[in-house]
C-alpha cells in the first residue's frame, strides 16, 4: 500500500512550501501557498476516502476501536494538512497572522 508514504510525502512537500512562504513572504507567494495547501488537502482527502486497505485494528475495546497506523497516518497527515489549509486562510484574508506572523 502505497498511499501513507504518499500522505508522508504531501506532508514533506507542504512543510517545504510552508518554509518557502515564511522565507519570501508576500502577498502573492501568500495565495500561491494558499492555493497549493488547498489541492495537497484535496489530495489527502481523495486518499483518504479513497483507502481501501484495513481501516480499524483487531483490537476493539467496548464502544471504541483503534485504527490501523497505515490509515492513521493518512488521517493524521489530512488533519493537520486541513488546520494548515485554515490558518493560511486566515492569515491570508488578514484575520489572523498567526501562522506568518512578523516579529
Amino acid at each position: 500500500m502505497m498511499m501513507p508514504l504518499i500522505a508522508i510525502l504531501i506532508d514533506v512537500l507542504t512543510l517545504g512550501g510552508y518554509f518557502f512562504q515564511l522565507n519570501n513572504g508576500g502577498p502573492g507567494v501568500y495565495l500561491l501557498g494558499l492555493i497549493f495547501q488547498l489541492i495537497m488537502t484535496i489530495v489527502l482527502l481523495v486518499i483518504l476516502v479513497g483507502y481501501h486497505g484495513k481501516k480499524y485494528s483487531g483490537f476493539r475495546p467496548e464502544g471504541y476501536s483503534y485504527l490501523t497506523i497505515r490509515y492513521g497516518i493518512i488521517m493524521i497527515s489530512f488533519i493537520i494538512n486541513g488546520i494548515a489549509l485554515f490558518l493560511y486562510g486566515l492569515n491570508y484574508f488578514g484575520i489572523n497572522d498567526v501562522i506568518f506572523s512578523n516579529f
